[in-house]
Parts: C-alpha cells; sequence; structure tokens
C-alpha cells in the first residue's frame, strides 16, 4: 500500500509539471497588425477614391475639394496607386479631411469588420454583399430587391468582366451583375438600352451607371458618373471598403 501512495504522488507531480510548463508556453494570439503602406491623401491627388455617407445616402469623389465640408471628419480613402499585393482586404482606411500636416491630411487603418460594424450595426462583417447576383438577392439571403449604382452586363469567360468584378469589389461600389451570355432577357435588356442611346453593344463588359451606358471597362469615367450622381457605396466586402 506504501508503494501504490508514493507512485501515486510522483504521477500527480509529473502531471503539474507537465501542465505548467503547458502553459507557460502558450503565448497569447498577436492581434493583427495594420498595412505599413497607407494611402496619401493631398489636395492635388485626382485619382483617389473617397467615399462618405450622409442622410442622402452614400457618396463617391476623386478629389478632397469634392467631399462637402461637413462630411470630411470621416471619410474612406482607396489609392490606386499602391498594388494589389500590399493591400490587406481586412483593413480599411479612413481619412480626416477636416486637417492636415505637412501636406497632407491624416489617413488610419480600421478592422474592415470594425468599418461594417459602424456603417451596419448588428450585422458585422455579414452586412449586404457587394455583389448582387441576379439583381434580387444580397448575400445574406434576403429575397427584396436591392438597389444599386452599377449594372454590368458581362460574361462569365469574359476575362476583362473578371478585371472588373475585382476592381468593383475591390473600391466598394455596391453592384448588379447580369450575364448576357446565358440570360436572353439580360441581352434584350442591354440591346433595349444600347439602341435608345446610340451606344455600340459589340463586347462585354457594358456598365449602366444610374441610367448611362459605358461600353468597356472605363474606370475614370465610371467614376465620375458616380460622383456626379452623389450615389456610390463605400460598401463591402468584398465587400470587400
Amino acid at each position: 500500500m506504501k508503494r501504490r501512495r508514493i507512485d501515486f504522488k510522483k504521477w500527480a507531480l509529473l502531471w503539474m509539471v507537465t501542465a505548467a510548463s503547458a502553459c507557460s508556453s502558450s503565448k497569447p494570439e498577436a492581434p493583427p497588425q495594420p498595412p505599413q503602406e497607407k494611402p496619401v491623401v493631398t489636395d492635388e491627388r485626382t485619382d483617389l477614391i473617397l467615399t462618405w455617407t450622409d442622410e442622402e445616402g452614400a457618396h463617391v469623389a476623386s478629389r478632397v475639394a469634392e467631399v462637402p465640408e461637413a462630411n470630411r471628419g470621416r471619410v474612406r480613402v482607396q489609392d490606386p496607386k499602391i498594388p494589389p499585393e500590399k493591400r490587406d482586404p481586412a483593413w480599411v482606411f479612413i481619412a480626416d479631411l477636416s486637417q492636415k500636416v505637412d501636406g497632407r491630411y491624416r489617413v488610419h487603418a480600421v478592422l474592415r469588420s470594425e468599418f461594417e460594424e459602424q456603417r451596419h450595426p448588428g450585422l458585422g462583417a455579414a452586412a449586404p454583399a457587394t455583389q448582387v447576383p441576379g439583381g434580387d438577392k444580397d448575400e445574406t439571403g434576403r429575397a427584396e430587391e436591392v438597389s444599386a449604382p452599377i449594372v454590368m452586363y458581362a460574361t462569365k469567360t469574359c476575362p476583362v468582366c473578371q478585371k472588373a468584378r475585382r476592381w468593383l469589389l475591390d473600391i466598394g461600389i455596391r453592384y448588379i451583375e447580369k450575364d448576357v451570355g446565358s440570360d436572353p432577357a439580360a441581352m434584350a435588356e442591354l440591346e433595349r438600352k444600347a439602341r435608345a442611346q446610340g451606344v455600340p453593344t459589340g463586347g462585354v463588359p457594358v456598365f449602366d451607371v444610374r441610367g448611362k451606358l459605358v461600353p468597356g471597362f472605363d474606370k475614370k469615367v465610371i467614376l465620375e458618373l458616380l460622383s456626379e450622381s452623389r450615389l456610390g457605396d463605400p460598401g463591402a466586402s468584398a465587400m470587400t471598403i
């Protein structure tokens, strides 16, 4: 009996030492680090993508001067000069356009999940989708009609269409995509709009930006039309603002 009690004590001591070693070796998970390269925002830049929201909805601009004074305190900014490989979709950049230092406006990184939670309280990362397949549902499965400032007529095999999708998702503009290659109704709709505006439809993508057709993938024209209509969307994830 005495030997069995000694063996038990040795086993208990060994277990405590092992457990203590395991606890001491475990390290807390490091917090995510924001991207090192931030957008450079100055009054001279004309190629930025600036998005803000007010009581009328969301808006897009390419220059600081186009953002109303009352809405300059918190503006999402995207810099096309930062290469894709240096962008982290987990983060978005917010600029304070009400003050600047040495000719540059202050910019800080915010986790996309926090950004979406502020824009859509209670939804967090599950905010409505930027892309709306078919135009009648969003990523949450809701079946109501979802409005968007852009309709992109495309095909699944078009490489330029794929570039356009990535760009729209990257800058966070809500859009509806219609496949003219597999949907006769979408093709007929595009042809009807094209005839009315005298726009050729010999290829895809073709964009309908608030009622105006834009053949081909012209980023500058799309952003200018969005800025004029003042109805962009800093959205998404994919929605990946």
